[in-house]
C-alpha cells in the first residue's frame, strides 16, 4: 500500500534505474585503466543490464503515473516531452546493452575497442539526464502529482466563480492569444447566438437556472449535430467544462483544431463512453473508449500536444492516445440528441 501523499509507484521506482546505469557508465570509463579485471568487465554488464530492466519498469509505471494525476497548463507539453524522451532512452539502451552482451558472448571486446563504446554510453546517459530533468521540471515547478498544488487550484477555480458572477459576466472572456472561458452567469442565455459561431440549427433553445446557488446554463438538444465555437486558432490545446447530463440523452463533444464539420478532433461523452478521436474529410477515427460514470456535475477535459492526446474525468485520466496533430483551430462544443444539457464552465487556453 501506498501513502496517502505519493499518487503512484514511479518516483519510487524510477531513481535505482538511474543510479544503476549512471554507475555502469562509470566503471566503463574506469575499463579503459584497469584494463585486465574481468570483475570489472562483468560488474558492468551486470550494471547496464540490470539498469535497462529497471529502465522498463520505470517507463511503464511512468504511463500509469499519468493516469492518476491532473496535468493542466504548461505542464502538458512538458509531460509529453518527458515520455517521449523516456522512450527514446528506453529503446537506446536497450539496443546498447544487448550489443554490449552479444560482444561479450563473442568475446569481441578487445581493448582497443573499449574507447568506442564510451561515446554510445556517454550519449545515453545525456538521454538519460535530460529525460529526469523533464521529471523534476513536472515535479518542483509545475506541481505534478503535488496535493497541495491541486487543493489550491481548486481554491482559485472557486473564487474565480464567485468573481465573475459578482461582475456578472455573461459571455465568454477571450484572451489575446485566442483562448477563452465561460463561467455561466445571468444573461449567458441573451449572448449565446451574439458570442458563439453557430454551425447547424441557429435557433438554439437555451436558459439559464439555479442549482446549489450556482448558475448553470439549460440547453436544449436537437436531433441534428450542433457545433458552437470562438476564440481564435490555437494549436496546442486545453479544454475542460462543467456539464451535467441527468436529463439528457445523445452526445456531446468537446471540439478543437475545428476547421469546419468535416475536420476536427473531440472527445465525445455518449452515455458511460468515453471517445476521443478526429474527424477528416467527414471520416470518424476513434482513436480510443473509456468507461465513465454522468451523473450529476462532471468535469471533463481534453488536452492535445504534438501527437499526444489525453481524455479526463474529474482529473482521471480516461484515455492517453496518439495521432498525427491537425493544422490549429477554432474551439469549442457540440451536442445532438433529446433533453437538457447543463453547463456550468467550458474552457479552452494553450500553452
Amino acid at each position: 500500500m501506498l501513502p496517502d501523499w505519493i499518487p503512484n509507484i514511479h518516483p519510487l521506482i524510477v531513481h535505482f534505474p538511474i543510479a544503476l546505469l549512471v554507475i555502469a557508465v562509470l566503471f566503463d570509463l574506469s575499463r579503459l585503466w584497469f584494463k585486465n579485471h574481468d570483475w570489472l568487465h562483468n560488474t558492468v554488464l551486470a550494471l547496464y543490464t540490470t539498469g535497462t530492466v529497471g529502465l522498463f519498469a520505470a517507463f511503464f509505471s511512468g504511463r500509469q503515473a499519468v493516469k492518476t494525476v491532473s496535468v493542466t497548463g504548461d505542464a502538458v507539453p512538458v509531460v509529453t516531452t518527458h515520455e517521449d524522451f523516456a522512450l527514446y532512452t528506453l529503446i537506446f539502451f536497450s539496443l546498447f546493452t544487448l550489443m554490449r552482451l552479444w560482444s561479450w558472448w563473442k568475446k569481441l571486446e578487445k581493448s582497443w575497442i573499449r574507447p568506442a563504446l564510451i561515446l554510445p554510453a556517454l550519449i545515453g546517459v545525456g538521454m538519460l539526464w535530460y529525460t529526469g530533468e523533464l521529471g523534476s521540471k513536472l515535479v518542483y515547478k509545475h506541481g505534478v502529482g503535488v496535493s497541495e498544488i491541486d487543493r489550491l487550484h481548486k481554491q482559485i477555480e472557486e473564487q474565480a466563480q464567485k468573481l465573475a458572477e459578482f461582475r456578472k459576466e455573461s459571455g465568454p472572456e477571450i484572451r489575446d492569444d485566442g483562448s477563452w472561458i465561460w463561467r455561466i452567469s445571468a444573461g449567458a442565455d441573451q449572448v449565446l447566438s451574439e458570442s458563439f459561431i453557430i454551425d447547424g440549427e441557429e435557433d438554439i433553445n437555451a436558459t439559464v437556472a439555479l442549482e446549489d446557488g450556482r448558475p448553470h446554463l439549460e440547453i436544449t438538444a436537437q436531433d441534428d449535430l450542433v457545433f458552437l465555437y470562438t476564440g481564435g486558432d490555437l494549436n496546442t490545446v486545453e479544454g475542460r467544462v462543467e456539464v451535467n447530463f441527468i436529463n439528457f440523452t445523445g452526445e456531446f463533444l468537446l471540439i478543437h483544431h475545428y476547421s469546419n464539420r468535416e475536420n476536427y478532433q473531440y472527445i465525445r461523452i455518449s452515455g458511460s463512453e468515453l471517445q476521443q478521436g478526429q474527424v477528416l474529410n467527414g471520416s470518424d477515427n476513434v482513436l480510443g473508449t473509456g468507461v465513465i460514470e454522468t451523473n450529476g456535475w462532471n468535469t471533463f477535459r481534453i488536452t492535445a500536444s504534438g501527437q499526444h492526446y489525453y481524455g479526463y474525468q474529474n482529473e482521471n485520466t480516461i484515455l492517453h492516445t496518439h495521432n498525427d496533430a491537425l493544422d490549429e483551430g477554432k474551439t469549442g462544443f457540440a451536442f445532438s440528441g433529446s433533453g437538457q444539457i447543463r453547463l456550468r464552465l467550458v474552457e479552452f487556453s494553450t500553452f
